[in-house]
């Protein structure tokens, strides 16, 4: 049994004990996006790993947030678990996410929107096929590309990766990323991929969460810049920032927690846990060692 999966800690404390000195990640993914493991192990993973708080942000899909809800009660005694989703909006360079939290996963308009998503990333998944095969006259088994286009998930570039590996093209998600699918991604991006980030506050809003700046470096933009679009997100509803994550350095960090007292953001963070093949080194509550978060003021709100 793999380590991560390992239960053998499980249960040691008392719920006060574990609570006590406990860690908080509110940057998680399961295997309804591309995380590697399901929500009930992303759990179990938590407290095998001192994290009293979770949430669970899948990339645009809340159905690993609706599977958890009946994971595991007594582990749930011990970990606190947010609902949230971390949303793909439309950017011209770099790219930009935004998290929810403490959302409604029965909203209804939510859950439409998501299902259109779903179904748009589907049709890029099977563009990107036709690409490889064009590119490289690479080849999948129909039953595999089946299994994956029929999936309970949302698909994504990491699920064609996996193949790449299945199938001895390359041996990691990483070089599969590199060597094919990131340049064959380029030739079939089209502009209608991901929500107008003004869509994605509103959707998130209007199921009762609060939207939050996912790591704003991969923006790619400069200070000043970076200042302009945040001021403007904040005009449009902007409630929160990450200030914590795995790919921030002390500077950045800094930088961002200027940003929040600046416009009055609530602050964020966590690790972006995927799992190891997926990002390696990006530990669950700790990131690359870089995290031990213990106090977050979205909480204060959330808690409310």
């Amino acid at each position: 049994m793999k380590t991560m999966y390992n239960m053998k800690n499980l249960y040691k404390k008392t719920i006060d004990e574990f609570k006590k000195d406990s860690l908080i990640d509110l940057h998680t993914h399961s295997t309804f996006s591309d995380g590697e493991l399901t929500p009930n192990e992303l759990l179990q993973h938590a407290y095998n790993n001192n994290v009293g708080t979770i949430a669970l942000t899948d990339h645009d899909t809340i159905l690993g947030v609706k599977e958890l809800k009946s994971s595991n009660k007594y582990i749930k005694k011990f970990v606190d678990v947010i609902p949230g989703i971390e949303l793909s909006a439309k950017v011209e360079t770099g790219q930009m996410h935004i998290l929810g939290y403490g959302i409604d996963i029965n909203n209804s308009k939510l859950n439409e929107r998501l299902s259109k998503v779903r179904n748009h990333n589907v049709y890029h998944i099977i563009s990107l096929l036709h690409q490889i095969k064009n590119d490289y006259n690479i080849l999948f088994e129909t039953e595999d590309l089946i299994e994956l286009i029929s999936a309970n998930k949302n698909i994504n570039r990491i699920d064609l990766a996996r193949l790449f590996v299945k199938y001895n093209y390359t041996n990691t998600i990483q070089e599969a990323l590199k060597k094919y699918l990131n340049d064959a991604n380029e030739k079939v991006k089209t502009n209608g991929k991901g929500i107008a980030y003004q869509e994605c506050i509103e959707l998130i809003k209007g199921a009762g969460g609060i939207p939050v700046l996912a790591h704003p470096n991969s923006l790619e933009l400069n200070n000043i810049k970076l200042l302009e679009l945040i001021k403007e997100m904040v005009l449009n509803g902007l409630q929160g920032i990450e200030c914590y994550h795995s790919s921030f350095s002390e500077e950045e960090s800094k930088f961002y927690l200027d940003i929040a007292n600046k416009f009055d953001l609530l602050i964020s963070g966590g690790s972006d846990f995927h799992g190891e093949s997926t990002k390696r080194g990006v530990k669950i509550g700790t990131g690359k060692n870089n995290l031990h978060i213990k106090k977050l003021t979205i909480l204060d709100k959330l808690k409310k």
